[in-house]
């Protein structure tokens, strides 16, 4: 692993409550629907406010303003370029409860075993942005940085999912799994 520019797009992670579906304890084939939430880790590409009229049947209308996260999955830079996202991924986060419970978290260069992480490792599946052919012949692999959950490193590969399900009564599950050759991983940072 060597020395990598440090990615500019603070990860943050979100947290919603769902219902999940699962098969009863007792061996059968009945299904319960239980509480749970889910936690996502995403890079934060822009904030925004949306503004919207109602009409309480008062002489004025009032206004009501939320707050929206433009986030990403995944950040990618091609050698001597700036840092670039797939716009075609923005994902929209509506909501002041969202907002306001979303965690900042920050890299750490050294750690003992924390769950989140953030991987940058050269990436030739990598969407880019637009460029002629003359352009593109000159790149070379991109690096992606992407941040999640840390499932476990072995057989030469490390598996990161980007979300984390938990349910009411501790079951976890993973979601959106990347299984990644170590070759080919050129840094890992701790997310706290």
């Amino acid at each position: 692993m060597s020395e990598m520019p440090s990615n500019p797009f603070e990860p943050i992670e979100m947290v919603s409550e769902t219902k999940v579906e699962r098969k009863k304890d007792n061996g059968s084939e009945e299904k319960d629907i239980v509480n749970a939430k889910r936690y996502y880790v995403r890079y934060l590409v822009g904030v925004s406010t949306n503004e919207s009229f109602v009409d309480h049947g008062e002489d004025e209308v009032a206004t009501v303003e939320d707050k929206i996260m433009l986030v990403v999955p995944a950040i990618h830079r091609m050698k001597d370029s700036a840092f670039h996202f797939n716009h075609s991924r923005v994902e929209t986060v509506n909501g002041k409860d969202h907002f306001d419970g979303s965690v900042h978290l920050g890299r750490v260069d050294a750690c003992g075993e924390h769950e989140r992480v953030e991987v940058a490792f050269e990436s030739p599946g990598v969407e880019c942005c637009a460029m002629s052919k003359e352009e593109a012949e000159k790149f070379e692999v991109p690096v992606q940085y992407m941040a999640g959950y840390l499932l476990g490193k072995d057989g030469g590969y490390i598996k990161v999912a980007q979300v984390k399900t938990i349910m009411d009564g501790g079951d976890i599950y993973y979601d959106n799994i990347h299984i990644i050759p170590e070759p080919v991983v050129r840094i890992i940072n701790c997310l706290a």
